[in-house]
């Protein structure tokens, strides 16, 4: 499927559509383009325009509306645990620095408590699947390979994500997944950092391993600090870069 033109044309088609919205080209409350205006921009099919026209809607970034056709929604509305719309975010630069706030505030308030859920009711098997996870992250710092430190680093807290059993703190996954690559591809020195972090995450392990909520809790929370100072440091987040890029 992956390699049918179709789908690759659609796929195309919605990237940059969704990058134009997430980064102002289209207003919100404003009307959108037509079918037809679409079809000859992209030189598409009246159907993939459809198919896009409707996976944007899903997202909450386009609404039908009666009298002025489709609009474009106001940003408090699209669906920013999806991978995609957090991606487009990212791509703005208006809206990176607020998108990186929101995700560094929401993990300081999900994580560490998912920390201490694990700790209570991780079984056996899902310790496993941590140990094994902070295993590839030890592997990947010691031969100095960043894509795999990636890769790893993610599977480590969405594997504590699954732990817990609550599915609502699973759709977090993609908040993550977004923050944890962005620091690596943007900040300097980004394996000595994150070499920096193992212990903090081995003790988030070794806490779980015990059964200890709060201690579990508490590393998780220092773990974090962590990846916010970098991201400071960076001036990806922090007051001073908000209000430059808004200026």
């Amino acid at each position: 499927m992956l390699d049918n033109p179709t789908v690759r044309r659609s796929a195309s088609v919605l990237e940059q559509l969704g990058t134009d919205i997430a980064s102002g080209r289209y207003e919100g409350g404003e009307p959108f383009p037509t079918e037809v205006e679409l079809m000859a921009t992209y030189q598409v099919g009246r159907s993939t325009v459809r198919e896009v026209i409707s996976v944007l809607s899903g997202l909450g970034m386009l609404q039908a509306t009666p009298r002025r056709g489709t609009i474009v929604t106001d940003r408090t509305q699209w669906n920013t645990l999806s991978r995609d719309v957090l991606r487009w975010l990212m791509h703005s630069k208006t809206h990176m620095p607020d998108i990186l706030e929101a995700i560094d505030e929401a993990r300081r308030i999900f994580e560490p408590a998912s920390a201490a859920l694990v700790a209570k009711r991780a079984t056996r098997r899902q310790i496993i699947e941590i140990e094994t996870a902070y295993a590839k992250m030890e592997d990947a710092a010691a031969q100095g390979n960043s894509e795999a430190a990636i890769l790893a680093d993610r599977e480590f807290h969405f594997v504590i994500l699954k732990a817990t059993g609550n599915p609502i703190l699973e759709a977090f996954d993609s908040a993550l997944d977004t923050v944890l690559g962005l620091l690596f591809s943007v900040t300097a020195n980004h394996m000595q950092n994150f070499r920096a972090n193992l212990g903090n995450h081995l003790e988030i392990l070794e806490a779980i391993r015990a059964g200890d909520a709060e201690a579990a809790e508490l590393a998780m929370l220092k773990t974090i600090e962590f990846t916010t100072s970098k991201m400071k440091n960076a001036k990806l987040i922090g007051q001073d870069r908000r209000k430059e890029v808004k200026t």
